[in-house]
This record gives C-alpha cells, structure tokens and sequence, in this order.
C-alpha cells in the first residue's frame, strides 16, 4: 500500500489511472513495466520491480494475474 496525495492510505491493489498500464493493478503493473523497462521502455509514473533484477518470468506473472483475478485468496 501507500499514500496518495492526500496522505490517505491507498491500498497496494489501486488501478493504474492512464497510461499503457491503464486498468492493471497496481502490483501487476510494476512487474509488468520492469519487462518493458528491461526491452528499453519507460512507463511513466510506474517503477518496474523488482528494482535492479531481472524481470519475473512469464509464468509467474500468469500466477500472479491469476491470484489476483480469484481475489487473492490466503
């Protein structure tokens, strides 16, 4: 999560508003970005992660897309 800028908390799952990344979650759209970071494009106002490291493998963001889709269960 974080703050917006109002300083009210946000949580970690608020949409990406505009952009390529329009109506992604916002955990989904970071891992996504530091792909296209790593093929040499920058999404405005989004910071691939993980930070400095190679992007997460295709089949783990499908994992990810997925856990989120079914509502995050625990």
């Amino acid at each position: 999560g974080g703050l917006d800028d109002q300083g009210l908390r946000k949580s970690l799952f608020r949409v990406i508003e505009g952009g390529p990344l329009a109506g992604t979650p916002k955990l989904l759209a970071h891992v996504l970005a530091r792909q296209l970071e790593v093929a040499g494009t920058i999404v405005p106002g989004v910071r691939g992660m993980p930070l400095g490291l190679p992007p997460i493998p295709p089949e783990d963001i499908q994992l990810l897309e997925s856990w989120i889709a079914q509502g995050r269960p625990e």
